[in-house]
């Protein structure tokens, strides 16, 4: 008879595989506090997450022209170029209350100046319909085209030109009020 000593299978002990953290984890872990903070107070979960309407963090940051928030989200990899679900990018939120600065930063970063929504309008036609002037010259000097058209078929000049006249109504009916006179406008 063969007698077998027992034998004890020796377990190695691995170390702790390490799992590769995702991008977004590898992002959290740099991302600044104040800017985690404006994330979330804003309801966003991350730089990439979206609101109801589509709209990025990018995108409420430049509305709301906050300039170094921007600069902080488009250094952490926020997409210039995303659109919400009007068809509305970053620059077309700065455009309508952002400052130069941060019209500036987003050109820079790349967001197609010359970009068409939904509606057909571009950063350029919005500036000039809302009486941007700052924001219309800052465009021009970036390469926006003037030569583009609104599907009614008005120019940039056209609805700068019709913002002016509403403007000049408002005047002279304020004007009127004041004195009890009341002057008709030729209607062009």
């Amino acid at each position: 008879m063969i007698m077998h000593t027992d034998t004890v299978l020796a377990v190695h002990e691995r170390p702790p595989r390490r799992v590769a953290q995702s991008a977004d984890a590898r992002l959290e872990a740099v991302v600044p506090a104040a800017l985690s903070t404006w994330l979330a107070y804003h309801g966003f979960p991350d730089l990439h997450s979206r609101s109801v309407n589509g709209e990025t963090p990018l995108m409420q940051a430049a509305w709301h022209g906050e300039d170094a928030v921007v600069e902080a989200l488009l250094a952490f990899g926020a997409r210039p170029d995303a659109i919400d679900d009007d068809g509305n990018n970053a620059l077309w939120f700065g455009c309508l209350h952002g400052g130069p600065a941060t019209i500036l930063r987003l050109i820079e970063a790349g967001t197609p100046v010359d970009h068409v929504n939904d509606d057909d309008i571009t950063c350029l036609m919005q500036a000039a319909a809302s009486g941007r002037l700052d924001v219309l010259q800052m465009l021009l000097a970036h390469g926006a085209s003037a030569e583009l058209c609104a599907p009614d078929g008005r120019s940039v000049l056209d609805m700068a030109a019709d913002l002016g006249l509403q403007l000049l109504r408002a005047a002279r009916r304020m004007e009127g009020a004041g004195t009890q006179r009341v002057t008709a406008l030729p209607e062009f």
